[in-house]
């Protein structure tokens, strides 16, 4: 596991913001970069609004044991959905 990588335990991580959540949510936060499922690391769904990275396979992010996360602020989650408001 690497420093970027949230661990997932039974079914819930803890957030950079000390909330504990799900990797469903985590799914529509722009900081996320990658689940980790069966070992393998697969890109997160919410960077289908990136106009450079353009994902556009479905994750089974129930599934995940790990969540990779960009965001070292503290701030948490931030909705994708901000992003196109």
């Amino acid at each position: 596991m690497t420093e970027n990588e949230i661990p997932v335990s039974g079914g819930s991580l803890r957030c950079t913001d000390g909330q504990m959540v799900t990797p469903e949510k985590c799914r529509f936060c722009m900081h996320s970069r990658y689940f980790v499922i069966d070992g393998v690391s697969h890109r997160s769904p919410a960077l289908a609004f990136c106009l450079r990275e353009r994902v556009c396979e479905e994750v089974e992010v129930s599934r995940a044991t790990a969540v990779g996360c960009a965001e070292r602020r503290g701030d948490g989650y931030a909705s994708v959905g901000n992003i196109l408001s």
